[in-house]
């Protein structure tokens, strides 16, 4: 049996999307950290990509995203700008209140935004 591999087209608008990271962060994009925040976009898009598991021929644009999609991608990037400040391993994460989820795996705080658009729920 042969499985199509998942969507990874882009379907978001990378200086809107973080555009809104660093309105998220109170960063401006003239600010020393805005090319860091705008570098992790495609990493972000292709993760929540993998996330959702959708057939190709079911693939958004830029104009057919959902906005659910577009603000899990926005939370993605600032989790991923956010980790160089929270290493999840250190003797604060040894407290039951420092450990993050998100800096282990960056979808586990939007995996309920993007449940509602996944296509393919096979057992593999």
């Amino acid at each position: 049996m042969t499985v199509t591999a998942p969507d990874v087209s882009v379907w978001w608008d990378p200086a809107a999307v973080t555009a809104a990271a660093l309105d998220v962060l109170r960063l401006t994009d003239v600010d020393v950290d805005a090319d860091r925040v705008g570098g992790h976009v495609a990493t972000a898009g292709q993760a929540v990509n993998q996330g959702l598991d959708r057939d190709p021929v079911d693939a958004f644009t830029t104009q057919t995203a959902p906005v659910q999609l577009v603000d899990a991608l926005v939370q993605v990037v600032v989790e991923l700008y956010r980790r160089k400040d929270s290493p999840p391993t250190s003797v604060d994460g040894m407290l039951a209140g420092a450990w993050r989820p998100q800096s282990i795996d960056p979808l586990a705080g939007v995996r309920a935004l993007i449940a509602p658009f996944r296509t393919r729920r096979g057992i593999g």
